[in-house]
């Protein structure tokens, strides 16, 4: 039996998507994992249909010292009690302080050590200086590391740039369960145009929302799903045709990408996202940024548009010119390209791959 430890300082989002899909071991060894978790207690509820006696939690308040202090405290407890085999860390925070931890007890505790950055840092938006800091960061803390998983191909190359060792990265796509939804019919029926994410600046929502406000047209209606996490707040002026919600469950998620004609991913950055694969998987065209790996997934004209990042003015260009039967045509040839590239099956055993292969 083969005991792995998923660690998260915050899973808001895709990376809880992520944690729930590799919680289920290829079928044929299912029986030889035991799985536990760690995260923030009132983000606990993200990975539903976990078994709730395999997670363990710490009371975060925000991305403070405290609330990182405790996260590394309740870390090293768990990796004493438990004795994973595999420690898997999830974005960055957790693999700088995870890795910390795990030289810290090295002396008594040798997990493998997982790490996936679903974006590594030095690929925000940021200063020079700022991007040196995070790479020399990044390329001390790679050789305790195992293994490196790059979830894009242009993650992985950008980040050999930075100078992490290319035999220490493994590439596996994000993936989703194949979905037997009807096809998307047209009908004359306004526009609804979809975001669902952190309202954060990494999300460009800023960036939407002023591409929107400049669109001459009352046909187009705007659903906004989520909140700001990584930010104390973020404003949500009223607009007209704009409508805003909080987190919903999963099942409301489906609901919003049916009655929904177009997905928006205005980004910055992405590791690579999981939202854009849920939308194409429902038929969903994607309208999305340049940014990082989202080109590996949405191509202009083929399974929806791309737009330069942060660029408004070109984002409702693209908003100007939008016609429904056109949106059905990039939708069903995105639902098509996730069917073939981007199964969950294959993101699966890849990931449980790296826990059985022997340690660097």
């Amino acid at each position: 039996m083969k005991k792995i430890l998923h660690v998260a300082e915050t899973i808001k989002g895709g990376v809880a998507t992520v944690i729930r899909t590799i919680s289920a071991a290829p079928p044929e060894a299912h029986a030889n994992y035991e799985l536990v978790y760690l995260v923030p207690l009132d983000q606990k509820q993200e990975l539903h249909g976990i078994d709730e006696r395999q997670i363990r939690t710490f009371v975060r308040t925000r991305r403070d010292v405290r609330s990182l202090l405790r996260f590394a405290w309740q870390l090293a407890r768990l990796i004493f009690k438990e004795k994973p085999d595999v420690v898997h860390l999830h974005s960055t925070f957790s693999g700088v302080i995870g890795r910390c931890v795990c030289v810290l007890l090295r002396p008594w505790r040798k997990p493998k050590i997982v790490y996936c950055p679903h974006a590594f840092s030095f690929l925000m938006e940021s200063s020079p200086i700022k991007q040196k800091l995070y790479a020399q960061i990044e390329r001390l803390l790679q050789k305790v590391t195992d293994v490196i998983i790059c979830v894009s191909q242009y993650e992985l190359d950008k980040a050999a740039r930075f100078g992490i060792e290319r035999k220490r990265m493994h590439l596996i796509y994000n993936g989703i369960p194949h979905k037997d939804e009807p096809l998307k019919r047209s009908d004359p029926a306004p526009i609804h145009l979809l975001f669902v994410g952190r309202l954060d600046y990494q999300k460009g929502f800023d960036v939407l929302l002023k591409a929107f406000a400049k669109v001459p047209r009352t046909d187009l209606k705007l659903t906004v799903v989520g909140s700001a996490v990584n930010e104390d707040s973020v404003e949500c002026p009223p607009l007209d045709s704009v409508e805003y919600l909080p987190w919903v469950t999963p099942s409301e998620v489906q609901a919003l990408y049916q009655q929904a004609d177009a997905l928006i991913v205005p980004s910055r950055w992405e590791g690579f996202a999981m939202v854009p694969l849920e939308g194409m998987a429902m038929g969903l065209p994607v309208i999305a940024s340049d940014c990082t790996s989202l080109p590996e997934l949405v191509s202009h004209g083929v399974s929806g548009y791309i737009f330069p990042a942060g660029d408004h003015q070109a984002l409702a260009d693209v908003l100007v010119k939008l016609q429904k039967p056109r949106l059905l045509l990039l939708g069903n040839e995105g639902r098509r390209i996730v069917r073939e590239r981007f199964d969950s099956a294959l993101m699966i055993r890849q990931t449980y791959d790296v826990y059985c292969a022997p340690t660097y």
